[in-house]
């Protein structure tokens, strides 16, 4: 090409392997000529022709981005070849530094940000769209165990389809790299025939188990679209991945210990002031009413004399999946002391009383119950309820419904 502009047309619409320019066109001139082409190839190595014979511009064009500097009346028949080969070279060398040195930072801003997360799907996302900064043509899936299946619970914008979609532990893919807690890389789907993905569409991929809970799959509709250095990128991102997932399940562990009841999994009476505080201050944000049920299992410690620890065990566990059930999700089910339990209704209020009814009249109970000891287990329940405007405080309507437990007891 005879200038800068027209070459500048052609670098925009094809790949060349090396370009080679004088600095003096009639468009543009000296180091600057070298600094666009550059700026417009970033992968293209240039090489620069020139009759000028100084030092300075040949710096000048060196820190612009030119591989080499070249003075026509210098050149040997064969130099300008070796040179173009070198520059082919080096080029290559130094787009795969600067390539690593970009992975690098991408990888430590995303440990970074990972140290910080606090739940399980923000850290998902998180490493699915790092992954896709640093391998930009990959879809990306993290499929996770719960109750003996796996399951997609994060995945980029091309297969968010997926997300909720089950996978038996022992089947495909995702099921290998669980059961075997290693990393898996297939090339096309002939080297892997009997582990391919649920689509033909995808033609190679990478499959990383995290920790013992979950699995990270990116996948490409190209055959052999990762390299190995692509592997061990994506096994560092999910080594992070992995410690922030063990971080974040202990923490809860953790934070369950503190405010449940070991033996049943429902809330403890640590948990209670918590509680309470909590809806008060929403009924009296919002004018409106809390619902207490105070409930207390009949015959506790005769059934406790007569058939032993370990059952009266199994009995207050029923209890407790028996009123779990009977209530919403955001309700309180609190273990209020040996065998009594506290409903904590919200917005409930009135309607308490119906919710008493409900769970006495409920016949789940003693199918539960009625193996354990030859007949059903009952239950004696008070109900009261409060909001602001209410004359009595919230502990005056706690003892009514503890006052009105023992009154329904007296009664059977």
């Amino acid at each position: 090409m005879d200038n800068l502009a027209s070459a500048l047309v052609m670098i925009g619409e094809q790949v060349f392997d090396v370009i080679v320019a004088d600095l003096d066109l009639p468009d543009c001139s000296g180091p600057e000529t070298a600094l666009q082409i550059c700026s417009s190839a970033m992968k293209t190595p240039l090489l620069v022709l020139t009759e000028i014979d100084d030092e300075k511009i040949e710096l000048n064009a060196l820190k612009a981005g030119a591989q080499d500097y070249l003075v026509k009346g210098r050149l040997q028949p064969d130099s300008i070849w070796r040179a173009i080969r070198h520059s082919i070279e080096r080029k290559q060398l130094d787009w795969q530094l600067r390539l690593a040195r970009r992975r690098l930072r991408v990888l430590h801003d995303t440990a970074s940000k990972l140290e910080v997360c606090t739940m399980k799907k923000n850290a998902f996302q998180l490493a699915i769209d790092s992954a896709r900064i640093l391998l930009p043509d990959i879809e990306c899936q993290i499929l996770s165990q719960k109750a003996g299946v796996l399951t997609v619970t994060a995945a980029s914008p091309e297969l968010s389809d997926r997300i909720g979609k089950e996978t038996n532990l022992d089947f495909g893919l995702a099921g290998m790299t669980f059961a075997e807690k290693r990393t898996f890389q297939f090339r096309s789907h002939d080297d892997i025939p009997s582990l391919n993905p649920d689509s033909e569409t995808f033609k190679s991929g990478i499959s990383i188990p995290i920790g013992s809970s979950a699995v990270f799959q990116c996948i490409s509709r190209e055959p052999d679209a990762f390299t190995n250095e692509d592997t061990n990128m994506l096994e560092m991102l999910s080594g992070h991945l992995t410690g922030t997932v063990d971080r974040i399940s202990l923490e809860r562990k953790l934070r369950n210990l503190a405010i449940r009841d070991p033996l049943t999994g429902v809330f403890n009476r640590n948990f209670f002031q918590i509680a309470l505080n909590r809806e008060k201050l929403r009924a009296e944000r919002y004018n409106s009413s809390i619902g207490f049920l105070m409930i207390d299992i009949d015959n506790f410690k005769e059934i406790n004399d007569h058939y032993g620890h370990l059952t009266g065990d199994k009995i207050l566990r029923e209890v407790a999946s028996y009123l779990t059930e009977s209530i919403r999700e955001s309700d309180y089910l609190i273990r209020y002391g040996g065998d009594e339990f506290l409903l904590i209704l919200i917005e409930t209020g009135l309607t308490a009383s119906l919710v008493k009814d409900r769970i006495i009249k409920g016949g789940k109970l003693a199918e539960q119950t009625i193996h354990l000891i030859g007949s059903p287990v009952t239950l004696s329940i008070g109900h009261s309820h409060w909001n602001s405007d209410s004359a009595i405080s919230i502990r005056e309507t706690l003892a009514e419904a503890d006052k009105r437990m023992y009154e329904h007891k007296r009664s059977k």
